[in-house]
C-alpha cells in the first residue's frame, strides 16, 4: 500500500444508493492505484450554513454517517464542521494546502454536481484540469437515479417528512432507521397495558410524525429482530409539550431495555398522530395500531 489517499466529498447525508455507488467506484479506483479511500464529509450541507431558512433536520447525523460508511470499506473519514472558516476559503487554498499537502490526496472520486470553495469554483471542470496537472487521478461518477430523477438527500427528506418511509427506502436502499438509548418515561403506555421503550435520538435527526411498522433491534430484546409499533409525536392525548417523542411497543416483550441501545428500522406507516378524546378512545387505537404492526 502506498502513502496517500484517494478521496471524495459531500455531505452523503443518507448514504442513500447513489451516494453508495460513488463510494464503492472509490474503493475500487483506491484499490487499483494501491492507495487508502478517504472520504470527507461535510458535518451539514454547506447551503444549511448560507441559508439558515433551508436548514433542515438530517437523515442520517454525522456519527451515524461514518458508521454507514465503516461498514462499506472507507478506511478512513474525516468529518468537517462547517463554519465561517471553511465559508471563506477559496478553492485554491483548498485543494492545495489542504487535500494535496495536509491530507495527502492523490486522487479523486467526485460526483457531477460537486463544488467547494467560496462561490463554489472548485467545480468538477477545475478539479479535472488540476489533477490533470498534477497527474493525479480523476474520476466523475454519473447521477444514479429512481425513474427520471436522480436519487437525492433532499428527495428522501420529503418523503421522510411525509412519512413515506415505503418510497425513502427504496431511495436509501436500506430501511429508514432511528437508533437511540431507552430512558425511562412517565410509565403511562405500561398503564394503558401497552409499555414503551423511550428512546433518546441524536440531535438534528430527522424524526417523521406518525405511527409505524417497526422491525426493533438490540442486544436487549435478543439474537433475533423484533416486530414493534413505533409513534412518533408530541403525545396530543396526553401532553401538551411541542417536543417530539420516540416511543415504541413491542408485543410480547417484558424485558427491562432502560439504558439499552436500540435500533428501529421503518417498514409502513400506520397513520398520522393524532389527538384522542379519552384513554379509553387512545387504548382502543394503540391496540389496532399493534395489530397491523404484527402483520
Amino acid at each position: 500500500m502506498q502513502d496517500g489517499f484517494v478521496a471524495t466529498l459531500g455531505t452523503f447525508d443518507g448514504v442513500h444508493r447513489g451516494h453508495r455507488g460513488l463510494l464503492n467506484t472509490l474503493r475500487r479506483v483506491s484499490r487499483r492505484r494501491r492507495l487508502r479511500s478517504l472520504a470527507i464529509l461535510f458535518s451539514e450541507p454547506p447551503r444549511f450554513y448560507f441559508n439558515s431558512r433551508l436548514k433542515t433536520p438530517l437523515i442520517t447525523p454525522p456519527s451515524e454517517r461514518a458508521e454507514l460508511l465503516k461498514s462499506m470499506g472507507i478506511d478512513r473519514i474525516r468529518i468537517l464542521r462547517f463554519n465561517p472558516h471553511w465559508a471563506r476559503m477559496t478553492h485554491t487554498r483548498f485543494f492545495g494546502h489542504y487535500l494535496i499537502r495536509r491530507w495527502r490526496v492523490r486522487g479523486l472520486v467526485i460526483g457531477p454536481d460537486f463544488a467547494f470553495g467560496h462561490g463554489r469554483k472548485g467545480n468538477a471542470e477545475w478539479l479535472e484540469a488540476e489533477c490533470r496537472r498534477l497527474e493525479m487521478t480523476f474520476c466523475l461518477h454519473s447521477f444514479t437515479k429512481a425513474g427520471r430523477r436522480k436519487i437525492s438527500s433532499s428527495r428522501i427528506r420529503e418523503l421522510l417528512m411525509q412519512g413515506d418511509v415505503s418510497a425513502a427506502r427504496r431511495l436509501l436502499g436500506r430501511p429508514y432507521r432511528v437508533e437511540g438509548r431507552v430512558t425511562r418515561g412517565r410509565g403511562l403506555g405500561r398503564k394503558l397495558g401497552f409499555p414503551t421503550a423511550n428512546l433518546r435520538v441524536p440531535a438534528g435527526k430527522l424524526l417523521p410524525r406518525g405511527v409505524y411498522k417497526v422491525r426493533v433491534y438490540g442486544s436487549g430484546v435478543g439474537d433475533a429482530a423484533r416486530a414493534g409499533a413505533c409513534n412518533i409525536g408530541t403525545r396530543p392525548s396526553v401532553s401538551g409539550k411541542s417536543r417530539l417523542h420516540v416511543e415504541v411497543h413491542i408485543p410480547g416483550f417484558s424485558g427491562n431495555l432502560y439504558g439499552k441501545m436500540l435500533r428501529l428500522d421503518f417498514l409502513k406507516f400506520l397513520r398520522p398522530e393524532k389527538k384522542f378524546k379519552s384513554l379509553a378512545a387512545l387504548k382502543a387505537q394503540i391496540g389496532l395500531d399493534v395489530h397491523r404492526a404484527g402483520r
